[in-house]
């Protein structure tokens, strides 16, 4: 698969034609697939989602948009975590408003540690991605590189390549990145 015709499926998807993107999730299927298990690991495991699920709620949610943004290998594996994120805390925040309670078990503040995931991956999630969204406005190249390390899955080799830079710049970045989402959640 040259990366040339990726490079042009993402530029006609990205005017809005569906065919080039159905062809591009084809083609590129097995990298969003290991994209989509990356997500799930981070999250700690979502009940009621798995892989599959994941990857083909993404789809329909790309497919609903009009058209990709960016018109990269990086920019579209960055969009396609950045909707994994979405797809997984709507599904957590969904399964914490069902928890409420019913048959929720009351739990004080002091004995929450002792429950797993009383606090857990989900709150955690949650809260990064409003630092995510901060950091997006704050400085939109940073946030790229973290959703493509971080949540794509992508490797610092990978990035440079995309971004045309040595992996001693990434990795730089890369530090700058985590040190201003950390301030964020801060």
């Amino acid at each position: 698969m040259a990366d040339d015709s990726i490079t042009e499926l993402l530029r006609r998807s990205s005017r809005g034609e569906n065919e080039a993107l159905t062809e591009l999730y084809a083609r590129l299927y097995p990298e969003v697939k290991r994209v989509a298990r990356v997500r799930l690991a981070q999250a700690g495991g979502v009940v009621g989602l798995n892989t599959t699920a994941l990857v083909h709620e993404g789809f329909l949610r790309i497919a609903d948009q009009a058209g990709l943004q960016g018109d990269s290998r990086g920019q579209f594996f960055a969009y396609v975590g950045q909707v994994f994120r979405s797809v997984v805390i709507d599904h957590l925040r969904h399964d914490h408003r069902d928890k409420r309670g019913g048959d929720a078990v009351m739990v004080t503040l002091s004995a929450a540690a002792d429950v797993p995931g009383a606090f857990g991956s989900a709150v955690e999630l949650i809260a990064v991605d409003r630092a995510l969204a901060k950091m997006r406005e704050v400085d939109p190249a940073l946030y790229e590189i973290i959703e493509m390390h971080s949540f794509a899955g992508l490797s610092i080799a990978e990035i440079a390549e995309v971004r045309g830079v040595s992996t001693r710049t990434v990795d730089r970045d890369l530090v700058k990145a985590r040190l201003l989402v950390q301030a964020l959640l801060e």
